[in-house]
């Protein structure tokens, strides 16, 4: 799939259909009126819920991390990464090692700078980190509010 957007697109929306089914599901459990259906009816239609919520929240976060880079862009700010690549395209644990401590001393240099911490969210992603990554695209996204 060539475009992440539409990989998230389609996602959201086999998992939307999934919800809807759930919560058919859910709702046709609590109107046959038993305590049982009523009990497990209401426990299952929490699941629909927490799925739900689960979409806004990743969908918020890589809108949000895109706007960001989309800024980095438009300032020609975008942090540029000296990997070298395997033939696969990813790059070597070598370069991508040695590209992640000068962009963690940066970031440690710069704590309270969002394009930092944006660049050092990059630098795990190429390390392969993705929680961390995750993590420091967090702090970035905190950073830029302020």
């Amino acid at each position: 799939m060539k475009s992440p957007k539409l990989g998230a697109a389609i996602s959201i929306a086999l998992l939307s259909v999934y919800l809807l089914l759930l919560t058919n599901w859910a709702i046709a459990m609590i109107t046959i009126g038993s305590l049982l259906g009523i009990v497990m009816g209401s426990l299952v239609l929490t699941f629909p819920v927490l799925g739900a919520y689960a979409i806004y929240r990743e969908l918020r976060f890589g809108l949000r991390a895109e706007a960001m880079g989309k800024e980095l862009e438009a300032n020609n700010e975008w942090p540029v990464f000296q990997l070298v690549l395997r033939p696969s395209g990813r790059p070597t644990r070598e370069s991508a090692d040695e590209t992640f401590r000068t962009f963690a001393r940066l970031a440690g240099e710069n704590p309270s700078d969002w394009k930092a911490q944006f660049a050092l969210s990059l630098a795990y992603d190429a390390c392969g980190d993705r929680p961390r990554a995750r993590k420091a695209m967090a702090e970035a996204m905190t950073l830029h509010r302020r």
